[in-house]
């Protein structure tokens, strides 16, 4: 069920996706460590984090962005579509990912409707702190009736609404990730 999802984001952004053109990179990079920089300014604990994760082209595999904790995955032409306050809110839900332990505290739940829950909770949260500007340049995971919501709570509320209609027909209805998520043996999906 959760590979059909990733199949049918892969498929939305099959263009994205390609051999790292070196000329494009340098110039991402550049606007990636800017918004770094941004975020050291006006947000110094993000700031701060966002530096300690190395920087990797991810354009072979991830349409967006993706973190493990150590490293910052990202698609140039992705990043391209962003401003860099847009970057700014990209690399605090990456942090926020890590701070918060997403990656160990998923346990036996459901892994994809996990992630959605998470992005739930991060995004509601880099809204109400402004750190950076929401992306809207593809659908993410917002909706402010998570607010104050660990989420395991969100978790709960789209699992319950799962049991009454297919997982796969929710993971659907509820749209696309902002990010990557990073398997559970610290590979990406489909790798």
């Amino acid at each position: 069920m959760a590979d059909t999802v990733n199949k049918d984001i892969a498929d939305k952004f099959k263009d994205i996706l390609g051999p790292m053109d070196p000329a494009r990179d340098r110039e991402v990079r550049e606007i990636l460590i800017t918004a770094r920089v941004g975020m050291l300014l006006r947000a110094s604990f993000f700031g701060n984090l966002a530096t300690r994760l190395k920087l990797v082209n991810a354009d072979e595999w991830c349409s967006t962005a993706a973190t493990d904790g150590r490293n910052f995955y990202y698609n140039t032409k992705f990043v391209q579509k962003l401003s860099v306050k847009k970057l700014e809110f990209l690399f605090g839900h990456e942090i926020c990912h890590c701070v918060f332990d997403h990656f160990g505290r998923v346990g036996s739940r459901d892994r994809q409707l996990s992630n959605i829950a998470q992005d739930y909770a991060v995004n509601q949260i880099l809204v109400d702190e402004r750190i950076g500007e929401k992306i809207t340049e593809v659908k993410i995971c917002y909706d402010p009736k998570y607010r104050g919501l660990a989420w395991e709570e969100i978790y709960d509320q789209l699992y319950e609404k799962a049991e009454k209609i297919s997982m796969p027909d929710l993971l659907k209805q509820l749209g696309d990730l902002l990010d990557e998520h990073i398997n559970e043996d610290g590979n990406a999906p489909g790798k």
